[in-house]
């Protein structure tokens, strides 16, 4: 049987004795190859090169101080105040709450307040000097004398608020007089009986007077 002819006669191969040999420059796998589709190429591990946003030295480093001349003074020194605080203790023991003098003393001065059905019980307490003491004292005993007789409890509350008060005056009396006051004190202004309001508490005032007496009169007589 005959061989059929090739269809490309200008390119016919017959094998040959000798096959030809893989060519001389086939890259032999490397031996620390990364199996895998992301293999890590020789050389990833470098060192970056540096970022783009470096930080800039300060522009104005710290005042160097020659030796010899001791600490260089702040830039912006802090000036005193002119005007000091007005609660600033005076020297020589605590000062008022309110203008900053001394002697001073802790005291606390009681109000009442009658509404009908409801009452409200007052208090201020604090260390003041003698006249600020004398104005808050006599500002919540001519409020109560007029305001804290309008309830049924309260014509009883009233009374003892009031008691306690002239208390709390008998400490305020022995305070001396102020000295160096770091600012404006309060006013103590007119005596409790000669302020518009505790004159007009003069009358629900001598009225429970009146019948806290006859109570007496009627306990003593039975």
């Amino acid at each position: 049987m005959s061989t059929p002819p090739s269809p490309h006669p200008g390119y016919q191969q017959a094998p040959g004795p000798y096959p030809q040999q893989p060519g001389p420059y086939q890259q032999a796998p490397g031996p620390y190859q990364q199996p895998g589709p992301y293999a890590q190429a020789p050389g990833a591990y470098q060192q970056p090169a540096p970022g783009p946003y470096q930080q800039a030295p300060a522009p104005y480093p710290p005042q160097q101080v020659a030796a010899g001349y001791g600490q260089a003074p702040a830039p912006y020194p802090q000036a005193p105040a002119a005007y000091p605080s007005a609660a600033a203790p005076a020297p020589g023991g605590p000062g008022c709450e309110v203008c900053g003098a001394a002697p001073a003393a802790r005291v606390t001065v009681r109000g009442h307040q009658g509404m009908l059905i409801v009452m409200r019980n007052l208090w201020r307490k604090g260390t003041f000097c003698h006249p600020c003491a004398l104005s808050v004292f006599r500002k919540m005993q001519s409020d109560t004398m007029v305001k804290g007789w309008w309830g049924p409890m309260s014509m009883i509350i009233t009374p003892i608020t009031l008691l306690i008060n002239l208390f709390t005056l008998s400490r305020i009396r022995k305070l001396p007089a102020p000295t160096a006051a770091y600012g404006p004190g309060l006013d103590p202004g007119q005596p409790v009986l000669r302020r518009p309001a505790g004159m007009l508490g003069l009358i629900p005032l001598t009225g429970f007077c009146l019948v806290f007496l006859f109570v007496l009169f009627a306990l003593a007589t039975a």
